[in-house]
């Protein structure tokens, strides 16, 4: 059984490849019945108490890790963006450990929930973590609905799809804000043209600054696309290849990891690895770690969860690896690389990864509810500061505008920043080779970034050219609510 950290959020949302699955009994053992409540939670059963559960059923060590806030954005989140789950394949399973996957039943995606218990009574829970996952099959029904939709992209673009009613849009989304419901700014683009653009909230409710068309949004997990454009470009221009072991590049880890993890694994968080967000080095110096060097200090000393490829499992760490090869491959720094390679390319003025203390201007303060005196009467007016790390990095936690992730995006679509089959590649999840050339998805593709005071996603809709960017200074997952609202009335889904 993989070694779990002691929670870890999500920050990347990805629509998946269909498939029909018949529902799962959990087993009638201390740990599956864990499971069985803790899916009743996230699917807001009524007759448990979410915030008495934690209290009374999560061991103490596990429920003050945390703020009881961020302990129930896990079940809140779960709830809004992907209603209600199916246990559709148990991984492994014994008493005290359990791993199986879970499908939405109103949507094409999934994710793994893992769970340890106390092995004595009353067997509280001690680790818990929740990911996206890849479907464990697909359906050979599936596989060719999914051909038979890419063949028809061409022939229905503009058919099927609903009115967008932009003035009751920007009601809506003007009470959401005045009942501090929402904060941040949405673009709606359709072929790269602007359909809906408003700002809404306050980007420091210290200064009465409002939130503009310009203000800088911190991007949580949505960074990792500048990062896998940068891995792509090095391999479209023959400098590495996606299954290059990663000892080819780095020289910081056991024989026994870098002769097996590849490039591949990293970019599909295929790796072995998780998060680090409960490693003892990085809980002791998170606040001085700026560099990719930082992070590598520790990570090379990370053992590995799972054999390579054998698993998926969310992958920051994965990221902050590719972010070293990036600077070994080119010879510069990972962020002065993006910047050249990426943001200047693209004309993203108003894109990096700032400083958290330095004097980038309009930055959008991140408000959260994940604090200990947090209530309902005082929700976002706590300030995410003493809880980000001071600089983004090749994971996440960049910032940007609205605008400036509309040029990227349409770079992308044009095949400015790859050519067309790395484009394909990548966003096909890096199955097969470039040479493959599988087009472009036929599915929306939804990539979501959340921490405290972070939320955020750039859905895009290949099929009808649909670009919707929401982002906000509230906490995960405020504008993916918004996102998938927007989605739900375009008959995107």
């Amino acid at each position: 059984m993989m070694k779990l950290g002691l929670l870890k959020q999500i920050i990347l949302i990805t629509c998946l490849t269909n498939g029909v699955y018949a529902a799962v009994e959990i087993p009638d053992t201390p740990v599956g019945i864990r499971a069985g409540e803790i899916i009743e939670l996230m699917n807001g059963g009524g007759k448990i108490n979410p915030e008495d559960y934690v209290k009374d059923n999560y061991s103490p060590e596990f429920r003050d890790a945390f703020p009881m806030a961020q302990h129930l954005s896990v079940f809140t989140s779960m709830a809004a963006i992907f209603g209600k789950l199916t246990v559709e394949k148990i991984s492994e399973s014994s008493d005290f450990e359990i791993e199986l996957n879970l499908k939405a039943e109103s949507r094409d995606a999934y994710l793994r929930l893992a769970l340890n218990v106390e092995p004595d009574k009353p067997h509280r829970i001690t680790s818990m973590m929740v990911a996206p996952v890849q479907p464990s099959e697909k359906s050979e029904k599936a596989q060719s609905e999914s051909k038979d939709d890419k063949s028809k992209i061409k022939s229905d673009k503009k058919q099927n799809l609903k009115f967008l009613d932009k003035d009751k849009l920007h009601q809506t989304l003007t009470q959401k804000a005045q009942n501090n419901e929402f904060s941040g700014t949405v673009m709606i683009a359709r072929d790269g043209e602007i359909l809906f653009h408003h700002a809404y909230g306050f980007a420091s409710k210290r200064f009465k600054a409002k939130n503009t068309l310009e203000t800088k949004y911190n991007l949580g997990s949505c960074n990792k696309l500048f990062t896998v454009i940068g891995i792509s470009q090095l391999m479209q221009r023959g400098d590495l290849s996606i299954d290059d072991p990663i000892g080819k590049y780095l020289d910081s880890f056991p024989v026994e990891i870098a002769d097996n993890v590849t490039i591949r694994h990293l970019l599909q968080m295929r790796a072995g690895w998780g998060d680090y967000w409960a490693n003892e080095y990085y809980l002791e110096n998170r606040n001085q770690l700026r560099d990719v060097s930082d992070y590598m200090e520790f990570i090379k000393n990370i053992p590995l969860d799972f054999e390579p490829g054998s698993n998926f499992q969310h992958c920051n760490t994965c990221y902050e690896i590719m972010g070293a090869i990036i600077e070994v491959v080119s010879g510069m720094d990972y962020f002065d690389y993006i910047r050249e390679n990426i943001y200047e390319q693209v004309g993203m003025e108003n894109s990096d990864s700032y400083d958290r203390d330095g004097p980038a201007d309009n930055l959008a303060v991140g408000y959260t509810n994940m604090n200990r005196y947090a209530t309902d009467d005082n929700k976002y007016v706590w300030s995410n500061a003493y809880i980000l790390s001071p600089r983004g990095t090749p994971a996440g936690g960049g910032y940007s505008t609205t605008g400036d992730l509309l040029k990227f995006d349409n770079a992308l679509r044009n095949y400015k920043l790859l050519n067309q089959a790395y484009t394909h590649f990548l966003l096909n999840h890096w199955e097969g080779s470039p040479e493959d050339d599988p087009g472009l998805p036929s599915r929306l593709s939804r990539t979501a970034g959340g921490a405290p005071g972070v939320s955020a996603e750039i859905a895009r809709d290949f099929k009808h050219g649909y670009t919707i960017i929401v982002l906000s200074n509230y906490d995960f997952p405020v504008a993916n609510d918004v996102a998938a609202e927007i989605i739900q009335d375009l008959g995107l889904m």
